[in-house]
């Protein structure tokens, strides 16, 4: 079983967003050798015959709202409505595990309310939230409390995006402010998108003192520096390093082939592909 915690479908709302130049430069410098197919056509039909080729049996997709953002280039605004990851869900269920895009700042929604209601009323699984391009700051700004105690009261995960696009610059990726979280938050599932790349040995470190907090390192395993992720897994981290694509960014099925072909201990990458997600979702 393959469960891909980081994953955005070819909706025409991510296609909006991820533009082919940028996806086909990007995921060179990860090694991809194309953009997928079903993303270019927009079709989740391929999509899904990508996903059965490449092995996978369950998508965790990411609502997004946040603001644009300058990183010496322009990073265009995502606004995707709650609903409409909803209804993805809700069409494709048993394929398809749907997180909100909360909006911390509280301008396109209130963040405490719309959590409780896309757990509640729509059904999603947890929440994605992007405070270093929403606010600016790290993940543990006090202006975040809130929306980490609803997801506490609601037993639902935070996937939060990490990463040397995150914000602004880097710094809001420093593992520091998720030491700080997971210390006032040890009950709360910290999921972190791209790995907080490039602080690598910093967020491992961070996670063997926080078993709350998973590395979801995705498309950076294959970055310079990358193989510390594999060596994490297959030693003391082996519960909290988890699979994810980054898919447009990276094509599934390589991302799959690419992945085995890494040095996982056998047992370590059924943990890595999908043990480690079933526990943080609570799938049988």
């Amino acid at each position: 079983m393959i469960i891909d915690v980081r994953c955005r479908p070819p909706l025409q709302e991510f296609r909006d967003y991820f533009d082919i130049p940028r996806l086909t430069w990007h995921g060179r410098r990860t090694g991809a050798r194309e953009v997928s197919p079903a993303f270019i056509a927009g079709s989740m039909e391929m999509f899904f015959e990508e996903m059965k080729t490449a092995g996978i049996d369950i998508a965790v997709v990411q609502g997004r709202n946040s603001p644009e953002v300058f990183m010496g280039r322009k990073f265009n605004a995502a606004f995707i409505k709650n609903e409409r990851i909803a209804e993805l869900q809700d069409q494709y269920r048993g394929r398809i595990i749907g997180l909100a895009g909360i909006d911390p700042t509280n301008t396109i929604h209130n963040a405490v309310q719309e959590t409780d209601r896309c757990i509640r009323s729509l059904g999603l699984k947890g929440i994605f939230l992007e405070p270093g391009r929403a606010l600016g700051v790290g993940p543990d700004d006090a202006r975040l409390f809130p929306i980490y105690e609803k997801c506490l009261e609601l037993n639902v995960p935070v996937n939060i995006m990490s990463g040397p696009y995150a914000g602004p610059d880097i710094e809001v990726s420093n593992p520091l402010y998720i030491d700080r979280l997971a210390t006032r938050y040890p009950e709360l599932k910290i999921i972190l998108g791209h790995g907080c790349y490039p602080f690598i040995q910093e967020i491992l470190g961070v996670a063997f003192k926080h078993p709350n907090v998973y590395v979801s390192p995705d498309m950076y395993i294959f970055a310079p520096g990358g193989m510390a992720y594999v060596e994490a897994a297959n030693s003391t981290l082996r519960e909290q390093i988890v699979y994810g694509s980054a898919y447009p960014l990276r094509p599934v099925i390589q991302t799959v082939d690419d992945t085995r072909k890494l040095p996982f201990d056998a047992a370590v990458l059924d943990d890595y592909f999908a043990g480690n997600a079933k526990k943080i979702f609570g799938i049988q």
